[in-house]
């Protein structure tokens, strides 16, 4: 078996690995929270600043409702539910007030960024369950790729990063030095800025820039500091899926107001996490083109600074060797 296929054979794993990972922690979930749909994604900007748009939220069963809590924020418990007279539409707000009636618990919700209740009372057999803990904006990434634009986006990278020796050509006389560790530091950056977002949603746009800026760096520097490029590739892919097109679609609201529940024809303010394409709207290429231009300047760094390292054009691969020290390593052998 030549190198070729075991390559392509090891990325084919990662890829089952990560979907069975996927498939298998949405079950456990299910199973811990008790309920079909413990994970969702918000949508809309109803529940900012408390839940973000993007954000992942995981919902758990309510077993007795009359442990819920009804109230302003911060007390009051929020609800996940259908919203009354529709089957597949899903909110995210707020329980601010609860009636006992005779067929069991009614709910008066409100989102915490609208300024009036919602018209229609939630009756508990609409509740889903209640929202017990998010992580900010990752959720985009699931909604991205359910349109045909953001799956071919993200199919593309996975084809250049899984073909790019046949791409990007590696001269045979290419040094090998030690990996600087220090050029993953600007992928930090938009860690530390998921970390603020958790603790403050309200202060996306300016450090989500900041994460950006930081990117744009590292794809520069990274490229020049691995020896080994599958490595580098692979930290770059899965950063760029998994961080920065969430970030890049958070700017998009800040920066034009198009949240995710503009980009289908589709009303609520939540959606549970599918793999299904659906049809996008006009608003959509809007943002996508918006997206593009956050996302392309960094991707365009990055493969030109491998390929000028790969193809060892000076002063790029000179620089390059100096970062992982292939110089200093010669002269001590």
């Amino acid at each position: 078996m030549n190198e070729e296929t075991k390559e392509l054979l090891r990325y084919g794993a990662t890829f089952i690995v990560l979907i069975a990972l996927f498939y298998g922690g949405t079950f456990v979930l299910r199973k811990a929270l008790g309920t079909d749909n413990p994970m969702m994604v918000v949508i809309s900007q109803s529940m900012v600043p408390t839940l973000g748009v993007g954000d992942f939220i995981f919902i758990q069963a309510i077993d007795n409702f009359d442990n819920v809590q009804a109230g302003g924020p911060p007390d009051g418990d929020i609800l996940v539910f259908l919203r009354p007279g529709f089957e597949d539409e899903y909110i995210v707000h707020r329980a601010i007030e609860k009636n006992l009636m005779e067929n069991g618990w009614v709910f008066t919700t409100k989102g915490d960024n609208n300024a009036y209740p919602d018209a229609v009372p939630v009756p508990h057999s609409n509740v889903v369950g209640k929202v017990i803990n998010r992580i900010p904006i990752i959720g985009y990434f699931s909604l991205f790729i359910k349109t045909l634009k953001g799956f071919l986006l993200v199919a593309f990278y996975m084809i250049v990063s899984f073909f790019y020796d046949y791409i990007l050509p590696k001269s045979s006389t290419s040094k090998d030095g030690r990996f600087n560790y220090l050029s993953i530091l600007p992928f930090l950056v938009s860690v530390l800025v998921l970390v603020e977002l958790y603790l403050d949603p309200g202060r996306a746009a300016g450090i989500e820039y900041m994460a950006l800026i930081a990117w744009y760096f590292g794809c520069l520097i990274l490229p020049l500091s691995v020896n080994d490029d599958d490595m580098g590739l692979m930290i770059w892919l899965y950063h760029l899926v998994i961080v920065m097109i969430p970030i890049a679609c958070d700017l998009v609201w800040w920066t034009m107001g198009i949240t995710p529940s503009q980009w289908w024809t589709l009303e609520g303010s939540t959606l549970p996490i599918t793999w299904l394409l659906m049809e996008e709207t006009p608003a959509f290429n809007r943002a996508y083109q918006r997206i593009l231009f956050f996302l392309l300047p960094g991707t365009i760094i990055f493969l030109t600074t491998l390929y000028a390292k790969r193809s060892e054009w000076d002063p790029v691969y000179s620089l390059s060797l100096k970062i992982r020290n292939v110089e200093t390593q010669e002269q001590n052998t």
